[in-house]
């Protein structure tokens, strides 16, 4: 029971976190401060909203993946 308790916690810790990054990448908070940070929070902000292109690591990273439905119709063809 405690450790679900622990989770719980640490997931909503890590989804403030993520409201927190896209409330001030949207807003520009800090950019005077740490234009770096205020710049890196605004293109998490646009990847969020789906408004950015996806990096393109993770588009290789998803192309790498076996396609599941070629794997299940290859696997019929077989039998």
């Amino acid at each position: 029971m405690a450790v679900a308790l622990l989770v719980m916690v640490v997931i909503l810790a890590i989804a403030i976190g993520i409201v927190a990054i896209v409330a001030m990448g949207m807003q520009g908070a800090g950019r005077d401060r740490v234009p770096e940070l205020a710049n890196v929070m605004a293109e998490t902000a646009r990847h969020l909203n789906g408004d950015a292109e996806p990096p393109q690591g993770l588009v290789e990273f998803f192309e790498e993946l076996p396609d599941p439905r070629r794997s299940a119709s290859s696997a019929k063809s077989a039998e």
